[in-house]
C-alpha cells in the first residue's frame, strides 16, 4: 500500500508560502524603516533641499549618544499626550477618502482632516522642540560649544550621499 503524498505536499506548500510572506514583510519593513530614518525618496527626503522631517536630523545627530537617548526617552514619555493613536490616524484617513470620493468633492471636510493631521504633527513637533531645548539647556558652556562644533560639522557635511550620485552632475 502506498500513502498519498498530497497532504505532505500541501503542508510543504503552506510552509513555503508562510516563509515567503515572512521574508517579504521583513524586506518591506527594512525599506520602510530606511525611508523613515532617511526622509524617504525624492528631493524633499534627504536630497539637497531640506524635507519636512530632515531639518531636525542634524540637531539630533550632533548630540552625544546619551543625550540622544534622553531625547528619545522624553519623546516616548510625552508623545502619547500629543500623538494620535493608530485608530485615530486611520479614522482621519478614512474621512479623507470619503471626502475625496464624495460627489461633489467635500473640500471643507478635506480641509478639516488636514487641519487635524497638522495639529497632531505640530503637537509632536512641539514636544520634540521642548525635549531638544531641555537637553541643550542642561549642557554647560563647554558641552554646548562641543555640540555647536559637531552641529557645524553635520551641516558642512550635508546630507548622506546616495550611491550612484556624481558630483557636479544633475540627478536624472
Amino acid at each position: 500500500m502506498t500513502q498519498d503524498p498530497t497532504p505532505r505536499r500541501g503542508r510543504l506548500m503552506r510552509v513555503a508560502l508562510g516563509l515567503s510572506l515572512a521574508l517579504n514583510v521583513m524586506i518591506l519593513g527594512a525599506l520602510g524603516g530606511a525611508m523613515w530614518r532617511h526622509g524617504g525618496p525624492g528631493p524633499h527626503g534627504g536630497g539637497d533641499l531640506p524635507g519636512l522631517r530632515s531639518y531636525a536630523s542634524p540637531y539630533v545627530q550632533a548630540l552625544p549618544p546619551e543625550a540622544r537617548r534622553g531625547l528619545h526617552g522624553k519623546m516616548r514619555a510625552s508623545g502619547k499626550a500629543h500623538h494620535l493613536d493608530r485608530e485615530a490616524r486611520r479614522a482621519l484617513y478614512d474621512e479623507m477618502l470619503a471626502a475625496l470620493r464624495a460627489e461633489p468633492f467635500q473640500a471643507d471636510v478635506a480641509a478639516a482632516v488636514l487641519a487635524a493631521q497638522g495639529e497632531a504633527a505640530a503637537g509632536v513637533q512641539q514636544v520634540a522642540h521642548d525635549a531638544w531645548l531641555a537637553e541643550v539647556s542642561a549642557m554647560d558652556a563647554a558641552a554646548r560649544q562641543d555640540y555647536a562644533d559637531k552641529l557645524q560639522q553635520q551641516l558642512e557635511a550635508g546630507p548622506p550621499r546616495k550611491k550612484g550620485k556624481r558630483d557636479g552632475r544633475p540627478e536624472r
